[in-house]
């Protein structure tokens, strides 16, 4: 099962390097499942979640944000500084998708094969990144935060 599963990874990931290659086999379970193991992917830790929504994993960029943004409201709850706060949320999403995304990525994978019967093509499809979740959820959050935008840039109370 793994050697089936490491076959499709290579046919199907998106542009995929040596390095993510020996990572992916070396986290891959007899399963084709990721083993929980920390592996560093730069990307995923600069841009969080934004990049694994980038590589359609909506599910997990959907989890990575919900638990970060759990941490943030455990230290707000701890009347931590607002910044403290951001900081934490900020942190936890970074080291969450950096550290977790080959392991992340392994169990999109199983889900790709599960809905596409094994289809190559499909699951290509369904690999090939894509910039629209992205957009979609800056779009979503500006729409959230327009109000304490507009109050900072012009002065004016929330409460008005």
């Amino acid at each position: 099962m793994k050697q089936k599963y490491m076959n499709i990874l290579k046919n199907s990931y998106y542009k995929l390097t040596k390095k993510d290659e020996e990572i992916f086999e070396e986290i891959m379970n007899d399963e084709g499942l990721g083993k929980c193991r920390v592996k560093f992917n730069l990307y995923a830790f600069i841009f969080g979640w934004f990049y694994l929504l980038y590589r359609r994993m909506t599910t997990e960029a959907f989890g990575v944000l919900i638990f970060s943004l759990m941490v943030g409201y455990i230290l707000a709850y701890a009347k931590m500084h607002p910044i403290i706060v951001l900081l934490g949320i900020i942190i936890t999403n970074s080291l969450l998708s950096g550290f977790c995304y080959y392991f992340l990525y392994l169990n999109k994978l199983s889900r790709d094969i599960d809905y596409c019967n094994n289809d190559i093509e499909c699951i290509k499809d369904r690999a090939k990144p894509k910039i629209s979740y992205v957009i979609i959820a800056i779009v979503v959050i500006l729409f959230l935060i327009w109000p304490w935008l507009y109050a900072l840039i012009t002065g004016n109370k929330l409460s008005n």
